[in-house]
């Protein structure tokens, strides 16, 4: 089974390629280092709740996806708080 982190990075990673848009484009929409961006994608850094939002906008995700991403990333926390 896949790990909540895993999925996390998965879909942003997916929900970047879907729309289109590189890396370089991501850390501008996000106001952050290109690098940044990849540790995101990697799981080595936790993206927060403002940078997420932020990706889902430029991501232009639905409604749907944007659901499930905020439901993942609560789960992500509650597992790294403890």
């Amino acid at each position: 089974m896949m790990e909540v982190t895993e999925m996390i990075t998965e879909q942003l990673k997916s929900t970047r390629a879907r729309a289109g848009l590189t890396q370089a484009h991501m850390s501008e929409a996000l106001g952050v280092s290109q690098g940044m961006i990849s540790h995101f994608e990697s799981g080595r850094k936790a993206i927060t709740p403002a940078n997420l939002d932020r990706w889902m906008t430029a991501c232009q995700v639905s409604a749907r996806q944007r659901s499930k991403l905020i439901a993942l990333w609560f789960e992500e926390a509650v597992t790294r708080d403890d």
